[in-house]
């Protein structure tokens, strides 16, 4: 069973959704409470709200730049979404506030709650306080974990034990076990330019070259065709992909695309922001993940490609589902999309509406997005919606 809620309201009207969603879901073993505008700013005021409400139910309260449900899309607006549900064993942990060895941060709390088992780990982190390679650590500790996750608005999440405790830090999740893992996909709000090539040279984050040629060339021949400047709603962005396996598929002949127009559409890349350009190198500030092997494309924020990115992993999560009982889903949206993106509300909200009609759904727009990307691995990216489809076996 569960039940999710979404409303423009106050701590006061807050109170009363929470209440109701108790009632509707008396035997409740987890909750997700995600909040905007000025209740964001008062985290902690709606943790002690949940503690007290939910008494004895773990949940986590997460500060948000807009919140969503079935129903539709709060963005600019004072607003809480969430949902409750019944079935496996919920239990949130910390990231401390330690500036050394970042991996070992996320491993510890992650290895104490789950594992070797098959679980999941949902992951709210703080802008400033989260770097891509503390997801790195997970394989090793949580082999058979689902991780998924977004950034928060501003700041930290708070986790509410069974016990009432509430625990703080630059990372809260929730770790779910004795349920079934989520159906989960992701997919970017990105209409890519050209093909991927390989990085050849990279100096402290700045690519140098790749696919042959210097990577500022790359990048004006990939947006020649967007016009001079693109305009502000074509935000360029560069597209990471992983590197070719070696053990199959020919060797991308330098200076050339690596795949075909039909391949491109079903490639896995996550997309980081183009950071500075160094015109005497010809090179382009991409970060640390930008390495030798890794291929690299240039994309365009695309309202059409979010639009039937999102309808497609639907679609795909749906036909996934087949022969079990869905119970809720979760969605993470990062704030790029939304209204400021299509130019009209609930849009998002509409496209899961019309695959999943009534399904409780409770989700967030996000500063980034935490995206599956094999067992016990995820990934940092921006511009990206993540659907989570919990369910149980029919």
């Amino acid at each position: 069973m569960a039940r999710s809620f979404s409303a423009t309201c106050g701590p006061d009207g807050l109170r009363h959704h929470l209440a109701d969603l108790r009632s509707a879901v008396p035997s409740a073993s987890g909750g997700v409470v995600f909040v905007s505008g000025q209740l964001a700013q008062r985290a902690s005021s709606v943790a002690e709200l949940v503690r007290s409400t939910w008494r004895g139910t773990p949940a986590c309260v997460v500060p948000a730049a807009g919140v969503l449900s079935e129903r539709g899309e709060i963005e600019g607006d004072t607003g809480a979404s969430g949902v409750l549900w019944s079935g496996g064993r919920v239990t949130p942990f910390a990231l401390p506030e330690r500036a050394e060895e970042p991996g070992r941060r996320l491993r510890e709390p992650l290895a104490r709650t789950i594992g070797h088992r098959s679980a999941t780990a949902i992951l709210f982190a703080r802008p400033g306080a989260f770097a891509p390679e503390m997801l790195e650590a997970l394989a090793s500790c949580a082999p058979g974990a689902c991780l998924f996750g977004a950034g928060t608005a501003s700041g930290s999440a708070i986790g509410v034990t069974s016990e009432g405790e509430l625990l703080e830090g630059p990372a809260i999740g929730l770790a779910i076990t004795g349920f079934a893992p989520p159906i989960v996909d992701a997919s970017p709000a990105a209409r890519l330019l050209e093909g991927f090539h390989p990085i050849e040279d990279v100096s402290g984050g700045v690519v140098l070259r790749a696919g042959g040629r210097p990577a500022l060339d790359l990048l004006s021949a990939a947006t020649a065709s967007l016009g001079e400047p693109p305009s502000p709603q074509q935000l360029v962005v560069a597209a990471l992909a992983d590197p070719l396996d070696p053990r199959g598929g020919a060797a991308v002949p330098r200076g050339e695309a690596a795949e075909p127009a039909a391949a491109l559409r079903s490639e896995r890349y996550v997309l980081r922001p183009i950071r500075g350009v160094d015109p005497s190198r010809r090179g382009l500030l991409l970060g640390d993940d930008a390495r030798p092997g890794v291929r690299l494309a240039f994309a365009v924020r695309d309202a059409a490609a979010a639009r039937a990115g999102l309808e497609g992993i639907a679609r795909q999560v749906s036909r996934s589902a087949l022969g079990s009982a869905p119970r809720f889903a979760l969605y993470l949206s990062c704030a790029g999309r939304g209204q400021g993106l299509y130019g009209a509300p609930d849009v998002e909200a509409r496209i899961l509406r019309q695959r999943f009609a009534d399904l409780p759904i409770a989700g967030m727009h996000s500063s980034f997005e935490i995206a599956p990307w094999a067992p016990g691995q995820a990934r940092l990216t921006l511009y990206t919606g993540v659907l989570a489809l919990f369910r149980a076996p029919s």
